[in-house]
C-alpha cells in the first residue's frame, strides 16, 4: 500500500481530459475530470478540500499515483487497489460499497444490484446509484464500471457524464454492444484514418439506450429543422409543455391543438403543418411506426417521406439515431460531407458520389463511419 507523506492538490493532463487530484495523509480525498477546464477543477479542489495548497512538484509517491492514472486511461490494466483513499466523510455504508467496488478489474462491470449484495445490503440498488453519484474518487474508486440491471450507462459522477463513462469503458477494452464491437474492428481494419479517430473519440454512441417514442422523435426532427441546438430545445420544451407528461402531444392531442397554440410556441407555418400532418398520418393508420422496425432501410425511408416534412436526411437521422440501423449513410448531410473533405483533403465538401466511394469500405457499418466523422468534426479530433 502506498504511503502519502504530505498534502496537497495537483492537475495534470490525461488523454480524457486535465484530471485533478487532491490527497493528504491517510489517502486520495478527491479525484476531479471530465468536461472542465483547469481552472474550474482546480476551484472545485478547492471547494472540496480547503486548506490544501497547490504543489508544483509532486513527491514521488504521488508522481506514480499521476503516472499509473494516466496509463490507466491510456489503456494499460491497473486496478488501483494499492493506492490508497480517503473516505472519512462518507458513512459506513458508503465506505462499504466503494470499497466493494474496487474489486471491479478493468475491463469488466457489476450492476448496482449485484454491488449492493456484496456490500451486505441486497435491495438497496437505488442507494447504491446515489453513493456512486456522490463518489469523491471516481477512476480510482471505478464507479464507471457500475451498470444499470438492463446494462445501460446510467449516469456518472463527472462532468462528462455517461459519454465520459462510456469511453473510459472502452479504453479499458469492455465491449458493451458486441456488434458495434464488430463494426469498430471492421473500421479500424479498413479505413487507417477512422481508426485515429475512434482512438481519439471512443466508442459509438449514436442511438441511445432507452429511446423516446418514435412519434415524439419525429417531431422533434421537425421542430429541430434548420434551427441552433439551443433554439431548437427552446421551441421544443414549449411545445411539450402544452400537454401533461415528458413527451410531445399525442397525434390526437395534437389535431386537437389549434394552430395559433403550436405557432404560439415558436413554429413556424410551415412546421405546424409538417406536425399535424405527421400526427394524421399517425392517427388513421397511413404511418404505422410499431410497424417500421420489421422493414428494410429503403422501406423505412420510403414510408416516412410520405409525410410533408419529413426528407431523406431526417428519415436518414430516424434510422440511425432512434432506430439504431447500423448500415446507414446520409450523403446529404453538409456536416458529413465537410468532416469527409477535411479527413481525406478534398474539396471544401465532399460530394455525395466521393462520400459514397469512401464509405465503401464500411459496409455494413457505414452509420458508424458517418458518426465518427460527425465526432471528428465537433470535437476537434481532425
Amino acid at each position: 500500500m502506498l504511503k502519502f507523506a504530505s498534502e496537497g492538490r495537483h492537475i495534470f493532463p490525461s488523454p480524457v481530459g486535465p484530471i485533478g487530484l487532491a490527497w493528504k495523509r491517510r489517502g486520495v480525498c478527491r479525484v476531479v475530470f471530465g468536461d472542465m477546464e483547469p481552472e474550474a477543477i482546480a476551484e472545485e479542489l478547492q471547494d472540496a478540500c480547503p486548506g490544501l495548497v497547490e504543489v508544483k512538484r509532486p513527491t514521488a509517491v504521488v508522481r506514480e499515483v499521476l503516472k499509473r492514472i494516466g496509463d490507466l486511461v491510456r489503456g494499460k490494466s491497473d486496478d488501483l487497489r494499492d493506492i490508497p483513499v480517503d473516505l472519512s466523510g462518507s458513512s459506513e455504508f458508503s465506505r462499504k460499497v466503494l470499497q466493494t467496488l474496487r474489486g471491479v478489474k478493468p475491463g469488466h462491470v457489476i450492476t448496482y444490484g449485484q454491488l449492493a449484495a456484496k456490500a451486505g445490503r441486497p435491495g438497496a440498488a437505488r442507494a447504491v446509484g446515489r453513493i456512486m453519484g456522490a463518489n469523491p474518487v471516481p477512476i480510482i474508486v471505478p464507479c464507471h464500471r457500475c451498470m444499470g440491471a438492463d446494462g445501460s450507462l446510467t449516469g456518472f459522477s463527472t462532468a462528462g457524464g455517461t459519454a465520459l463513462k462510456a469511453r473510459l469503458l472502452f479504453i479499458e477494452g469492455y465491449e458493451r454492444d458486441p456488434e458495434h464491437a464488430r463494426g469498430i474492428r471492421h473500421l479500424q481494419k479498413v479505413d487507417p484514418k477512422i481508426r485515429r479517430v475512434i482512438g481519439k473519440v471512443g466508442p459509438y454512441l449514436a442511438a441511445p439506450d432507452k429511446p423516446r417514442p418514435p412519434y415524439d422523435t419525429l417531431v422533434t426532427a421537425i421542430v429541430h429543422q434548420q434551427l441552433s441546438v439551443k433554439a431548437g430545445q427552446t421551441i421544443a420544451g414549449r411545445v411539450r409543455d402544452l400537454t401533461p407528461g415528458p413527451n410531445h402531444p399525442t397525434p390526437e392531442q395534437t389535431l386537437r391543438l389549434k394552430p395559433e397554440e403550436l405557432r404560439a410556441c415558436g413554429l413556424s407555418n410551415a412546421k405546424v403543418g409538417f406536425v399535424r400532418d405527421l400526427a394524421a398520418h399517425v392517427q388513421d393508420g397511413r404511418l404505422k411506426l410499431g410497424a417500421l422496425k420489421r422493414m428494410s432501410d429503403d422501406e423505412v425511408i420510403a414510408e416516412l417521406t410520405r409525410v410533408k416534412g419529413i426528407g431523406v436526411w431526417s428519415a436518414h437521422m430516424h434510422l440511425i439515431f432512434h432506430m439504431g440501423r447500423l448500415d446507414v449513410l446520409p450523403v446529404g448531410d453538409l456536416g458529413l460531407r465537410m468532416a469527409a473533405a477535411k479527413l481525406y483533403g478534398l474539396e471544401e465538401y465532399a460530394t455525395p458520389a466521393e462520400l459514397t466511394e469512401i464509405a465503401e469500405p464500411w459496409r455494413p457499418y457505414r452509420s458508424l463511419g458517418s458518426y465518427y466523422l460527425w465526432r471528428a468534426l465537433d470535437s476537434g479530433g481532425i
